[in-house]
């Protein structure tokens, strides 16, 4: 076996190509070989490449109407970079996977929706304001990657809601919930006359918050009826439902609601984000319960106050990606969406952000002052795992005698072996990693991530 290995740390944030090595195979235990079994045994990694879990279905960001803007207000160049640092797999780190808004969110432009205010027929739908920049964008991706798109909404327009407007959470009527469903059809239809494939929808974003921007609640039963509208609209049509949408720590309790009443025949899997915490237990509670639906982390992003390029955290919000990304497929997801794929050195543009104290980070800035781009820590450490983790892996069994390193193991489609692997602790890591009799020794220095490709 042959392993290659890919570092890099708080110094030089680039993905390192070390040189490549053959495993040392042992026909005896690693204690007996090696030393006494505590000088071992706790630096282990252990791969079962024999035992696979759920299919990898890939890994990206979201094409917001806000980063789009910011991407295509650079100069050509620059958009060709980014295009190609984020989605070209040999250039850059091999994105395959992306979220759109159905209409605006709070990272858009300015407040849109695609029908004229009181429009009970959507004859006047036009889906003109996202072929300025999101869908150029997402063409010019599409010219790398084989993308898989997933599409949310964040409201409906002002007149199907309960509260006047489509800020401040407020309900969609009930008396609207067959046209609702009609725009969705409307949404993937015009996307597709454009050239864009939808992969999927999402009911809606974030249904159990009240936000100051674009919002919409939707009880757990609520969601299970507008469900069964949007399923028989959608049931022509090969375009994924995917519920809930929200924080991890109630995902389990939201799918089993929904799969044990009559419109979960709809529900092709659960949508969920970050911002509560970890909450992997969630995760694997649903993918052991119900694990041929899809498992996907639709959103998250690092939260900083004020507007800027801002370096502190950069290296803390690199390694909570990582964290996240490797504890979530170690416990049954199927794609791992980022959220803004980049935003501008403002941290926008945006419509309805200004003056809230708090705004969000990117792995890229597209800094249109400078006309350059910024690259920060996350953006490598994501890059750790989506420039290596092949659509159609699967995450194999692993397993390690202590929880100071961030792991997890894939094995790709043409057998080769992935083990991305995080310390984010202050001291060097003696590791040994061991699959199939074979062992490879190195070490892992504090603050930094390494991923191993090991080919047999």
């Amino acid at each position: 076996m042959q392993v290659t290995v890919y570092r890099s740390d708080a110094v030089e944030q680039k993905l390192c190509r070390s040189e490549e090595y053959d495993m040392l195979f042992i026909d005896t235990d690693v204690c007996e070989t090696y030393g006494h079994p505590g000088d071992i045994e706790a630096n282990i990694i252990n791969i079962h490449d024999d035992i696979e879990y759920q299919t990898v279905l890939g890994i990206g960001g979201a094409f917001s109407d806000s980063a789009a803007n910011a991407w295509k207000n650079m100069p050509e160049n620059m958009q060709k970079r980014l295009i190609e640092a984020y989605f070209d797999r040999a250039k850059g780190i091999g994105y395959n996977f992306g979220r759109l808004s159905i209409a605006s969110c709070d990272f858009s432009t300015e407040d849109y929706t695609y029908v004229n205010e009181g429009d009970e027929t959507l004859d006047t739908f036009d889906i003109s304001h996202d072929k300025k920049a999101v869908f150029p964008m997402v063409k010019a991706a599409k010219r790398y990657a084989d993308l898989l798109l997933l599409a949310s909404p964040w409201s409906p327009p002002v007149y199907m809601k309960t509260n006047d407007t489509r800020e401040y959470g407020g309900h969609l009527k009930k008396e609207y919930y067959p046209l609702w469903a009609k725009y969705f059809a409307k949404y993937i239809a015009a996307c597709k006359a454009e050239g864009i494939d939808i992969w999927g929808v999402t009911v809606q974003n974030e249904p159990r918050h009240t936000q100051m921007w674009e919002s919409c609640l939707y009880s757990p039963e609520e969601e299970i009826e507008f469900l069964g509208y949007l399923g028989k609209e959608l049931s022509g049509i090969d375009v994924k439902i995917l519920c809930y949408d929200h924080c991890r720590e109630r995902v389990y309790e939201r799918a089993k609601k929904i799969y044990e009443s009559e419109n979960g025949k709809y529900c092709d899997g659960i949508a969920h984000h970050w911002y509560s915490g970890d909450h992997f237990g969630e995760l694997k509670a649903f993918y052991e319960r119900y694990p041929e639906k899809y498992n996907v982390a639709s959103e998250g992003c690092c939260a900083i106050a004020g507007e800027g390029i801002k370096q502190e955290k950069n290296l803390e919000f690199a390694e909570r990606y990582a964290h996240d990304i490797l504890g979530c497929f170690k416990n049954g997801l199927s794609a791992y969406c980022d959220w803004n794929i980049t935003l501008d050195e403002k941290n926008g543009p945006y419509h309805n952000r200004t003056g809230r104290g708090c705004s969000a980070e990117a792995p890229v800035y597209c800094n249109k002052q400078t006309g350059e781009l910024v690259f920060r820590d996350s953006y490598y450490y994501i890059g750790h795992i989506s420039k290596f983790v092949k659509r159609g892996a699967k995450v194999i069994n692993s397993s390690s005698y202590t929880e100071s390193l961030d792991y997890c193991a894939f094995k790709n489609p043409d057998g080769e072996i992935v083990l991305p692997v995080m310390n984010r602790k202050d001291m060097e890591f003696n590791l040994i990693v061991r699959l199939n009799g074979h062992i490879y020794k190195t070490n892992i220095p504090a603050h930094s991530i390494a991923t191993f490709i090991i080919n047999k």
